[in-house]
């Protein structure tokens, strides 16, 4: 009779146990080959999860509870500066398991919103359009993945076609309305949508390629394109190679002197950033903190996606976000005969005064 008595109380203090490991965590656990011995690093995508929380990767594998008090979408961020979208909840049982050779199609499986977004992936064979993106808003109105998959869009799509985008925002749900994320995608669809020419840049300062200080003082009385990219992420070296470094070069060549380009990272290695701004030639002004999305530039420019660029004025204001290569084209040439005029009426004013 003890001993069943004994036998009992040992049960019951292991299903507490495991219990109180559990608690309102989320469970991440998951094998990725290739990964030997490493950390991921998870943070949030928006307020409902902010902190920073490290997986201990042992052999390929890795098992971790993280606090979380709500529903909310994280980033796994890689070595490499590689993000992984990740969404948590209390008690969820997420398994995760992939290869270091196609990190970007690691299948991240629960019951809940990662289900959600690998179905999305297959029904949509990871090609996002209006209408796919539509269509899951309105079968899922309170998951926050409709919040990824709109940052997701706007990342790749054009100005004009990004401007679709906003009617989907009333599908949501009504909690939803009030998130975090909700509040930040309008905010940027609404300066796009109207350049908010009163809306003046706030001092910053990041450090280039030589350790020194940059500024937007640096470049007073120029218009300034900033581009936002990192050498983790293929589309932004893509564009760099054939949008920015022939701008750069049409620059140079025509000795404009009324626009600069500043190429702003977010890388997290500081060597391996400069090792691309060697290997690339992107010769233009370079700047990176190493501190990855946390930096504080993001924030100020509302950046969401990569690649990405502002255009500002000689005054110091935002007049554009994300031109196309078109766009910058014009606008190129629209300041090539602006200088030419300017300096035909000063030679004009020259012979005057003669």
């Amino acid at each position: 009779m003890i001993k069943r008595l004994l036998t009992y109380l040992l049960m019951a203090f292991v299903f507490i146990a495991c219990g109180e490991e559990q608690g309102n965590r989320a469970r991440v656990s998951g094998t990725i080959k290739g990964l030997g011995n490493d950390t991921i690093i998870v943070f949030g995508a928006d307020q409902m999860f902010d902190r920073v929380d490290t997986i201990f990767v042992k052999k390929d594998k890795f098992k971790r509870f993280i606090s979380v008090d709500t529903l909310a979408q994280t980033w796994m961020m890689f070595k490499d500066g590689l993000r992984i979208p990740l969404f948590l909840s209390k008690r969820a049982d997420i398994k995760i398991k992939g290869d270091t050779a196609s990190l970007q199609n690691l299948q991240i499986e629960d019951k809940a919103e990662n289900h959600l977004l690998m179905q999305f992936k297959m029904e949509n064979d990871s090609i996002l359009t209006v209408a796919a993106v539509d269509t899951f808003i309105t079968h899922n109105p309170t998951s926050p993945v409709g919040f990824y998959l709109i940052n997701q869009y706007l990342s790749e799509a054009a100005v004009s076609d990004r401007r679709l985008m906003r009617p989907l925002l009333d599908k949501f749900d009504e909690d939803l309305k009030s998130h975090p994320q909700y509040t930040n995608i309008s905010k940027q669809l609404t300066n796009e949508a109207k350049a908010d020419t009163s809306m003046t840049v706030t001092y910053f300062r990041l450090r280039n390629t030589e350790n020194k200080w940059v500024s937007r003082a640096d470049f007073s009385n120029k218009w300034l394109l900033i581009n936002f990219w990192a050498s983790w992420d293929e589309a932004s070296k893509q564009k760099n190679r054939i949008i920015y470094k022939p701008l750069y070069k049409k620059i140079e060549k025509e000795k404009l002197e009324n626009l600069r380009l500043w190429g702003i990272s977010l890388d997290i290695d500081r060597e391996q950033w400069k090792n691309a701004v060697s290997k690339d030639t992107l010769d233009w002004e370079q700047s990176c903190d190493g501190k990855g999305w946390l930096t504080e530039v993001v924030d100020i420019f509302n950046i969401r996606y990569l690649p990405a660029n502002v255009l500002i004025s000689p005054d110091g204001k935002i007049k554009a976000y994300n031109l196309t290569e078109k766009q910058l084209d014009d606008k190129f040439e629209e300041l090539k005969k602006l200088q030419e005029q300017e300096k035909k009426e000063k030679k004009n004013n020259n012979k005057k005064k003669k």
